[in-house]
């Protein structure tokens, strides 16, 4: 009888302990400094994730880099419009990630934000973009991107092996496309302006455009 006893109290503190340990690794770190915060690093935060505005009175300002990396349960990310940068990785190889909206504060999309984001197949890029990063959105679902207008660059292999990418609209005022910035998107028509420099560029490489 004793023996039955102290195996129930046994299995009881085991499965305690799994449902402490299961709470424990839900977290999200933020650094803070100057009334600023940076969100550095999250895990277990579940499918539908909201950032906050502010952290402890400090104004959340920015996603560190590789803060989400690889978490496979997250599908959707809301994130406020005091963000005014996405450090390169944030949410790499998030494979189910089917949402997120990027605040119109962010100026650039850095290298590796969303590669290997196998589900998102819609994005809005904020209006003040400047430059889209080194396989920024690599691997993803992607069917239609519009790049803004004050966008000037698209750095290397951004959109490699985006297979289900069909068309891309580019602005007059781009100054650069780095090499492989569509390789492998084999259904893709990019829609350009006649004799500007992305004109030049998807010519010059092959890459299936109209020109308006």
């Amino acid at each position: 009888m004793m023996k039955k006893r102290m195996c129930g109290i046994a299995l009881v503190m085991v499965v305690l302990i799994m449902q402490l340990s299961a709470f424990a690794s839900s977290y999200a770190t933020y650094s803070v400094s100057g009334g600023k915060a940076v969100l550095s690093d999250t895990d277990n935060l579940g499918e539908y994730v909201t950032v906050p505005e502010t952290f402890e009175g400090a104004v959340i300002e920015g996603i560190g880099a590789n803060s989400f990396e690889g978490d496979v349960n997250l599908k959707s990310v809301t994130l406020p419009e005091t963000v005014a940068f996405i450090e390169w990785g944030a949410f790499e190889n998030c494979e189910n990630l089917t949402n997120v909206n990027i605040p119109e504060k962010v100026e650039m999309i850095e290298d590796m934000t969303f590669s290997g984001c196998k589900s998102l197949a819609e994005i809005k890029l904020p209006a003040k973009l400047m430059a889209v990063g080194v396989k920024a959105f690599a691997g993803t679902a992607l069917k239609e991107v519009v790049i803004p207008e004050e966008t000037q660059a698209i750095d290397i292999k951004a959109f490699e092996n985006c297979d289900q990418l069909e068309k891309v609209t580019l602005p007059a005022g781009l100054v650069y496309i780095g090499e492989g910035a569509f390789d492998g998107c084999k259904n893709v028509t990019v829609e350009c302006v006649k004799g500007t420099y992305a004109e030049n560029y998807l010519k010059a490489n092959n890459v299936s455009y109209i020109a308006r």
